[in-house]
């Protein structure tokens, strides 16, 4: 009976605690204890649909948990409670989605991997099959950063855990660091499952400890560019709670950015930025700009409005160039328009339409830029394609008030990812933080304290170098992928 018991705890509690692992060691320096351990109980219990789940559930409960920070939206109008009942459900219902996800991942393992016993596997057909789920799990979490139903997943979630590791990125992108983490957790699986059948382990796990020493070493090889002065940029942290920019009215954001501007052409900035979502819609500077300035903002178009980067040279009080956000957080953003009768949805402003896609913003006395507003950080395929476009630094703008630090850390780990993926350096400017300058590798050369207003300049380096995954992106995934698909079937054949 005791025994009995046992077994159905062990049945939910691994799962949900591996799941648990895996979202606290997202995007934290907890990564090198709690992924291994959390995608070693991921592989050892995938013939399991229960199993696997509870591990995407919990998986996204946790890495997501700052979508609870949503309440209270009283300042949007709802109640107390109704507001409380919205911030569980939006979690709740990611939460399912990412145990779906999961859960189809597991049926694909069960009749690939585990048709019979792994220790009766040869070792080619093995790696082979444990190979093109790992491959499968990376294009899946490749297609969704397509969409808005992404955030950060086990690609992006390696930094600042493993930095070496990471740097895998300019050959494979954060697709191909998803497969070298789940081949890692399947290496500990099978260390565990031969020293439970008292197999010989000695050389799978001096095998596997060697390759991954090799990738740690291709992973940290580096050619640092030399730090240039030449083009200093000065990064406005406003520091404006959302849920008091109703009360920020035009006469006082204009006096907010003289004072802004002043300080940046006392530093010697050429370039002024500030954070997504800063300026009203319809906003014109009461003065003759001092300095080139970048400002989030929001504008009119002939199909609604948009939320947009806002560029405006020496002497304009209106903009003279724009490129629009086109990644729209769900209802927060971009609200289905049955729904607009009944709410604005979300967000302050209501429903906003998206623009172009492209990331790539080529304007007059800058070199050209590869933009990401917000949400569009996890987009790396679009990043990467603006980058190919003649993109020669990459800034991330965001507005991630109220959300805590766990999201700025998240952000900060995208952005980092996306830097070591292109080699670029990346700007970062957001309204209450994450604000600063990622060099070309991943490394923070500056970061701006949380939540305090701040006006400080960085010195970015432009550069034109490209790397392996700039020039070539997810085909040489996609095509190693097809030739697995193949060769398991050809290895069947023998094998069945």
């Amino acid at each position: 009976m005791i025994n009995t018991q046992n077994k159905k705890f062990n049945k939910y509690f691994y799962p949900c605690l591996g799941g648990i692992f895996g979202g606290i060691a997202t995007s934290t320096h907890w990564w090198l204890f709690f992924m291994p351990i959390s995608l070693f109980i991921l592989w050892s219990r995938s013939d399991k649909k229960t199993a696997n789940f509870l591990w995407g559930f919990f998986f996204i409960l946790v890495s997501h948990s700052w979508l609870f920070e949503l309440h209270p939206l009283t300042w949007l109008g709802f109640s107390w409670i109704s507001s409380l009942i919205i911030s569980i459900s939006i979690l709740l219902v990611c939460s399912l989605i990412g145990g779906i996800l999961v859960y189809l991942w597991g049926l694909l393992s069960k009749r690939i991997l585990f048709k019979k016993d792994i220790s009766e596997i040869n070792f080619l057909p093995l790696i082979t099959k444990v190979l093109l789920l790992s491959f499968a799990w990376a294009i899946g979490e490749f297609i969704l950063s397509q969409t808005p139903l992404f955030w950060i997943g086990l690609g992006e979630g390696i930094v600042p855990g493993d930095m070496y590791l990471a740097g895998l990125a300019k050959w494979i992108g954060a697709s191909g660091l998803c497969v070298v983490q789940l081949i890692i957790g399947f290496w500990i699986y099978l260390i565990y499952e031969k020293w439970k059948r008292k197999y010989h382990l000695k050389r799978t796990f001096l095998f596997g400890l060697l390759i991954i020493v090799i990738l740690h070493f291709f992973g940290g090889l580096t050619n640092p560019m030399k730090r240039d002065n030449g083009y200093p940029v000065a990064l406005w942290q406003s520091n404006m709670p959302t849920r008091e920019k109703t009360n920020f009215n035009n006469q006082y954001i204009n006096e907010k950015l003289i004072s802004a501007q002043k300080i940046s052409v006392l530093n010697n900035a050429k370039l002024l930025i500030t954070p997504e979502g800063t300026l009203n819609n319809n906003f014109d500077l009461a003065f003759k700009s001092k300095i080139r300035m970048l400002a989030g903002g929001f504008r009119n178009s002939t199909n609604g409005l948009r939320s947009s980067f806002l560029g405006y040279q020496i002497g304009d009080k209106t903009y003279t160039s724009f490129i629009d956000k086109y990644r729209l957080v769900p209802l927060g953003e971009k609200i289905p328009g049955f729904f607009n009768i009944f709410s604005r949805g979300l967000s302050a402003v209501g429903g906003i339409q998206p623009g172009s896609n492209s990331r790539f913003f080529k304007w007059k006395s800058t070199p050209p830029l590869a933009i990401a507003i917000c949400y569009e950080i996890s987009d790396g395929f679009k990043i990467r394609k603006a980058i190919n476009r003649g993109g020669e630094l990459i800034i991330s703008a965001a507005n991630l008030d109220p959300y805590p630090i766990k999201l700025h850390n998240q952000f900060l780990s995208l952005a980092r990812v996306r830097s070591i993926e292109n080699k670029r350096d990346n700007i970062l400017v957001s309204n209450t933080g994450p604000s600063g300058l990622v060099s070309e590798d991943g490394r923070i050369i500056k970061l701006f304290d949380p939540n305090t207003e701040q006006n400080e300049v960085v010195n970015p380096n432009f550069s034109t170098e490209k790397t392996f995954y700039t020039k070539y992106g997810e085909r040489p995934l996609i095509l190693l992928f097809l030739f697995l698909v193949g060769l398991n079937l050809y290895l069947g054949k023998f094998t069945n």
